[in-house]
């Protein structure tokens, strides 16, 4: 244990002046924060106690380390007293990365308070003061005040504002070289990804954010909160089993830790996870000790979600007056602190209670607020969720119309939830790309094909005039590529089309050859090819963006090059080059890198004259078009700032004459067409591209398998228990569907269905453990199923609970003599005092629908207690049931 004192003057250090025993105790109690944050609070009592002795100047900063440590034990409330001491210390001082970071603190402060509008009012004061320095200092507070303005954002229902947040500041942060900043962003992307049913998004963050953590982190606070989320994954597959020894690594992980909110979370998800899994005395003892802990915190936000899980723990229990309540105090709390997500959640919760006790109209109520709340958060399963019970409040009052409409829009929104436009768009965009290269790309194979068998002459004139069509094919690709970029802004591909030919006779102006310049002037028509990953919401903004917006718009160079990279050709590694480069500037103030003069490739510097002189002289919504001349001038000023000089230079003569084959002066748009790439040696080209499909081939087909085989786990695990391997809820209400339809159809005789229920099965995890219970059940899973192979199918439909369901023509009191067999199979398995209670139903005799079978066949397992196993050594017994019981 790291200790801070070691002298007798009782100051850290022992160092002799005031000035050395304050700088040795910031530097001590910095070093506790994380291990030993009670003992650094301590120190940094005694640091502002000393600073306002002898150092006036340095109180404030000693104000924003005891805030650090209030924090991080969890004393909210004086933690954000003492930070706001620090913002007016640094700002009667005029530090202001010192105000910003202290700034920063409070609003994280703030949100776990649950004071939302202060939080966020702090964060965004945090971030506009760094958001013109480009040091290492600055960009860390800012990309910290990003990431914690997310969660406020997301609280508040405007979960895209919050991906966007993240998503600047994952920049910083990998600017930085950060990964405990990447891994956190990843984590919330992942997070937030999930509440809107965007899977895949966000189990690719949450990879990403894994694979970070295991390379570069032993952090255990970023291993509980990428635990946690996983957790959550598999909560959200209602793979609950899993859900829980995921979560109860994560609290052992917060454990470790000092962060008492983090553990008040912790064991907040893990009761949520008891809960859904029915371990309801489980699920009450996790919740009490958060909605404890919270209480004492002050963290309102934990308070608010604890009361909320417990109150769907009291509806279970089927204490209705104490699950109101404490609905009721959560509603309570989301109005008092804003927190969309949380007064949704309650409204929901409390319309389904009202519904359940036949209160109508408050329940109606509460779930049309609900409704507007899902709507505006853009939450697709809540608002089905909400859907579905105003459909019961309907259908109930008698008003069938209003059911049946939100029957119809539950259908809607459960048939697109993963459905998303923009998504679709540029995947669209990306596969029409993918197939017109590979289309030329196997054109040249079979090419190469005709030449090794033809007569030398004729094949190499053939070839020279295939590669002549490869140079205007390949060019056709390019221009649709970069048309594709621009569709969303620039319907017409006209502006790429302007600088590519702009940024040629600057090229050749240079010096460059012909054919060189014409390759750059294709290339630099995929200068802006990032735009594809950027929103609408950003991309087409008529309004000035804001600091988070226009930080991700910045992104689209890195995009640009991402797509373009591992290209062979000079085109390809031209156009990376261009879109990674054209937004750098000369003086060093440019993005993505911050590149300074001739450290900015010359096609980057060709193409950033061109592009802006085409943006100045085009018409935009939120500009008129300036004439050339005014163009040329602001080029001529911005030289040797934004420009290079010498490409202005030339620029100036080149630009200033309008293009050959013009009608009229100064008609700076009409254009001949593109002059094609010019012919290379055609075995080289032929060699390339015979190896580019070739590794393509392999990259598409190892995707493909890839693709097939999660296709096939994914069915499988939609399908299958996790635990027993038997079929699951989902397949066995699938199966009896179908089951009802062969009797329709006359394929089959009827159907019929045993229910059987484990005895016992909640002792057995008390007193021997939830391992020893999960072997029972998957001991009894695979009994079923074998004894049952020629009767019909078993599945584990939740819990304790199984059934079997199969074709009618057998007697129902053979399904039941069936049930011995399974105990004693059982009891030699290790297991001699497991116990089953069993019923039987028949369709079409005993219920007309799927669910009526199941509820005939669930309420004679309970009221007739058709088989019991005996103790120890006694042997199976059986109980038949009397005459109605079996049909």
């Amino acid at each position: 244990m790291l200790r801070a004192r070691h002298h007798g003057d009782g100051h850290a250090g022992g160092s002799s002046t005031p000035e050395a025993r304050l700088a040795a105790l910031h530097r001590a109690a910095g070093t506790l924060l994380d291990a030993e944050p009670a003992q650094a609070v301590a120190l940094a009592r005694e640091s502002v106690t000393l600073a306002g002795l002898v150092e006036q100047q340095q109180l404030p900063s000693s104000h924003l380390l005891l805030g650090k440590a209030l924090l991080a034990t969890g004393h909210l409330s004086e933690a954000a007293s003492v930070l706001a001491e620090a913002i007016e210390g640094y700002h009667v001082a005029g530090d202001t990365l010192g105000r910003a970071e202290a700034e920063m603190v409070a609003g994280k402060v703030g949100v776990h308070l649950g004071d939302l509008e202060t939080a966020a009012e702090r964060l965004c004061a945090a971030i506009d003061r760094t958001a013109e320095r480009s040091d290492a200092a600055a960009r860390s507070i800012r990309a910290t005040a990003l990431n914690q303005l997310a969660g406020v954002r997301h609280t508040q229902g405007r979960s895209d504002e919050a991906l966007a947040e993240l998503q600047a500041a994952l920049v910083l942060w990998t600017e930085l070289g950060q990964f405990s900043g990447q891994t956190h962003c990843l984590n919330n992307m992942g997070a937030i990804q999930m509440s809107l049913g965007q899977y895949h998004q966000a189990i690719t963050a949450l990879n990403q954010a894994y694979g970070l953590s295991r390379a570069h982190l032993g952090d255990p606070r970023s291993e509980a909160f990428i635990l946690s989320t996983l957790a959550r994954v598999h909560h959200l597959d209602h793979d609950h089993e899993r859900a829980i020894t995921v979560m109860r690594a994560a609290q052992l992980a917060a454990a470790g830790t000092h962060d008492r909110v983090l553990q008040a979370t912790m064991l907040l998800n893990l009761g949520s996870f008891c809960l859904a899994a029915g371990q309801l005395d489980d699920a009450a003892e996790h919740l009490g000790a958060a909605l404890e802990l919270s209480r004492g915190l002050g963290y309102r936000l934990g308070e608010l979600s604890t009361l909320d899980s417990l109150g769907s723990l009291y509806e279970r229990q089927g204490d209705v007056r104490r699950a109101m309540s404490a609905h009721g105090a959560a509603l309570d709390i989301a109005l008092e602190i804003g927190d969309t997500q949380g007064e949704l959640d309650a409204r929901l919760h409390l319309g389904q209670l009202h519904l359940g006790a036949g209160q109508l109209e408050d329940a109606d109520a509460q779930l049309r607020r609900a409704l507007e709340l899902a709507r505006q958060a853009g939450a697709p399963r809540d608002t089905a969720d909400v859907h579905h019970a105003l459909a019961e409040v309907s259908r109930q009052r008698g008003d069938y119309r209003s059911a049946y409409e939100h029957q119809d829009q539950l259908r809607m929104i459960e048939r697109h939830l993963f459905d998303h436009e923009r998504d679709r768009q540029t995947r669209n965009l990306t596969i029409r790309f993918e197939v017109e290269r590979a289309q030329h790309e196997a054109e040249v194979y079979r090419l190469r094909t005709e030449v090794e068998h033809e007569a030398r002459q004729a094949a190499e004139t053939l070839v020279r005039e295939r590669t002549a069509e490869l140079a205007r094919a390949q060019h056709e690709v390019v221009t649709r590529l970069a048309m594709a970029a621009e569709y969303r802004d620039d319907t017409t591909g006209e502006h790429t089309r302007r600088v590519g030919r702009s940024a040629a006779r600057i090229a050749r102006a240079l010096g460059w050859t012909e054919e060189r310049a014409n390759v750059l002037g294709i290339a630099a028509r995929l200068h802006d090819v990032g735009k594809i990953g950027i929103p609408d919401t950003v991309l087409l903004k008529a309004d000035k963006l804001t600091s988070p917006e226009f930080s991700q718009m910045q992104t689209h160079t890195l995009i640009g090059a991402r797509i373009l990279s591992g290209g062979r050709s000079e085109l390809l590694r031209l156009a990376e080059e261009i879109a990674l480069t054209h937004h750098e500037r000369w003086d060093g103030r440019g993005y993505p890198r911050g590149l300074t003069g001739l450290q900015i490739p010359l096609t980057g510097r060709i193409v950033a004259v061109a592009d802006v002189f085409d943006a100045l002289t085009q018409a935009r919504p939120y500009k008129q078009a300036w004439t050339p001349e005014a163009a040329l001038a602001e080029l001529q000023t911005q030289a040797g700032s934004h420009f290079d000089p010498d490409v202005v230079a030339v620029a100036l003569e080149v630009l200033a004459t309008p293009m050959p084959g013009n009608n009229e002066p100064g008609d700076w748009i009409v254009a001949p067409d593109d002059q094609p790439l010019g012919t290379e040696d055609a075995t080289h080209v032929l060699a390339v591209f015979e190896q580019l499909l070739v590794e393509r081939t392999r990259e598409l087909e190892v995707a493909r398998r890839e693709a097939e085989h999660s296709a096939a786990t994914l069915s499988r695990m939609a399908l299958t228990d996790s635990l027993t391997g038997l079929a699951n809820r989902r397949s066995f209400e699938a199966d009896l569907e179908n089951a009802f339809a062969h009797t329709a159809t006359g394929a089959w005789p009827g159907v019929t269905l045993l229910c059987c229920d484990l005895d016992g099965l909640k002792a057995l995890n008390d007193t021997q453990g939830h391992s020893r219970g999960d072997e029972l059940l998957c001991a009894f899973g695979a009994r079923l199923a074998a004894v049952y192979a020629g009767l019909g199918r078993a599945y584990r439909i939740g819990g304790d609970e199984f059934v079997v369901v199969g074709r009618g023509d057998v007697d129902p009191a053979t399904w039941l003599a069936r049930v011995p067999q399974v105990l004693s199979q059982l009891a030699a398995a290790g297991f001699p005092e497991a116990s089953a209670s069993a019923g039987v139903a028949h369709h079409p005799d005993d219920a007309a629908s799927p669910g009526g079978l199941l509820r005939v066949s669930d309420q004679r397992m309970y009221q007739d207690k058709v088989v019991r196993q005996g103790g120890r050594g006694s042997g199976p017994t059986i109980h038949h049931p009397p005459a109605s019981g079996v049909h």
